[in-house]
């Protein structure tokens, strides 16, 4: 549990922070061209999270007309109905408030999360050189976060990615209190959102029973499909139909729409000829999914590492992946800092990163507007943004394997080893 210390160890100096952050956020919203320009940006939206598209959806169900007739709007009833009553205040800065608000939730549960992670932590086995090591503050995980250009950008564009990224963090941090029950509700509305986070409730389960004895599995469960099955039969009763299970999680699953983004099946579908589709298809979501098991498997004591792998692995290979599940990832690296030491491509990382984010609007540009590049340009330079991404999950795997041998073998620190 939190000791009672804790409100006053995060609201004491974080209090301009997150000013900082919600001033900066709303003083980009208030250039509409710039707002507008990037709701545009296939890196920071997709046909599943855009603002835009959202916007059409609410006029269509404000005009009584269906709106998942069309076959344009991909987003949950739960969305349409929230907006429906946001896009009817008069005053323009309640969404960008709204967006702004919400990353500063983010930045606030994430600080509760290391805070925890790093009390649970002081009473487990540890290296000798890490007795004396200060560990990173609350304060500079919230300062990653607010003031990381990804998520400052995934805000501004309003991409409904956050709804799903809050909700990834509050079932996290239950989680992390042993409330299963609380972490599944949570979680059941992350996964309504966008299908994929359901991959999550193993180890957030593990990370329950860890937390707290008391905690029973197989009643997470229950709540988690009670939840999402109360989630889904409440979308039906907003809408009138399930015509948006189609819609929206057909969508995910089917790949109807394929917009350019930041993923690797856009491409791939648009060159595959359509009689292997449907096996294609499969081997692509099952890739998604596959890796929830052998990493619970082999990391059963850090459920928290093996979340914030996950979100890696679905910043690359979900079907319509943005920066802003990125976000969510790299929001989650700083909390592992007891594994930086054992990081061996931190600077091509960043690198990688650096790069991608210039030349992917830049290719971009040359295919669609100058007409002197085309597709491929485009492609490989999210080639290399998600080999940046692959990377950095290698590193965090290896290096909690590797502290953990170290921990276990401490005559091997500093050595090579061989496997055979």
């Amino acid at each position: 549990m939190v000791n009672s210390s804790l409100k006053d160890r995060l609201l004491g100096s974080n209090i301009w922070i997150y000013a900082c952050a919600i001033l900066l956020r709303i003083a980009i919203s208030s250039f509409p061209w710039l707002v507008s320009a990037l709701t545009q940006r296939v890196e920071l939206v997709t046909p599943v999270t855009s603002f835009k598209k959202l916007t059409e959806g609410v006029f269509l169900y404000q005009s009584n007309v269906p709106p998942y007739d069309g076959g344009q709007f991909h987003q949950p009833p739960l969305l349409l109905c929230i907006f429906s009553f946001l896009m009817a205040i008069p005053n323009s800065y309640v969404i960008p408030l709204l967006y702004s608000f919400m990353d500063v939730a983010i930045a606030h549960s994430l600080q509760k999360l290391v805070i925890i992670k790093q009390q649970y932590e002081s009473k487990q086995p540890k290296l000798d050189v890490e007795h004396n090591i200060q560990r990173i503050r609350p304060q500079t995980i919230a300062i990653f976060y607010l003031f990381n250009p990804f998520t400052i950008l995934s805000c501004v564009s309003k991409s409904s990615i956050i709804f799903t990224n809050l909700s990834v963090v509050m079932a996290t941090l239950w989680a992390s209190l042993g409330n299963a029950s609380l972490s599944m509700v949570w979680l059941a509305l992350a996964s309504y959102l966008s299908f994929y986070p359901a991959m999550m409730v193993p180890p957030l389960l593990i990370m329950c029973k860890q937390m707290s004895k008391r905690s029973n599995a197989l009643l997470g469960v229950a709540i988690f499909a009670v939840s999402v099955a109360g989630l889904l039969y409440g979308s039906r009763f907003i809408v009138g139909s399930w015509d948006f299970m189609q819609a929206t999680y057909g969508v995910i699953l089917f790949l109807p729409d394929l917009t350019p983004n930041t993923g690797m099946f856009w491409y791939f579908f648009i060159e595959i000829f359509d009689h292997f589709r449907s096996f294609f298809l499969v081997v692509f979501q099952l890739h998604a999914f596959i890796f929830a098991a052998p990493l619970c498997i082999r990391l059963k004591n850090h459920p928290l590492l093996v979340v914030t792998v996950l979100a890696g692995i679905l910043a690359v290979f979900k079907s319509y992946p943005s920066i802003g599940d990125a976000a969510l990832f790299l929001s989650l690296v700083p909390l592992h800092d007891e594994l930086f030491k054992y990081c061996r491509y931190g600077f091509l990382v960043v690198n990688i990163f650096l790069y991608s984010s210039v030349l992917a609007p830049i290719f971009w540009h040359l295919w669609l507007y100058a007409g002197s590049g085309n597709a491929n340009f485009f492609y490989a330079i999210t080639l290399v943004y998600n080999l940046g991404l692959v990377l950095l999950l290698i590193d965090l795997v290896y290096s909690a394997t590797r502290r953990d041998f170290d921990i276990a073998n401490p005559d091997s620190i500093g050595k090579n080893i061989v496997h055979k």
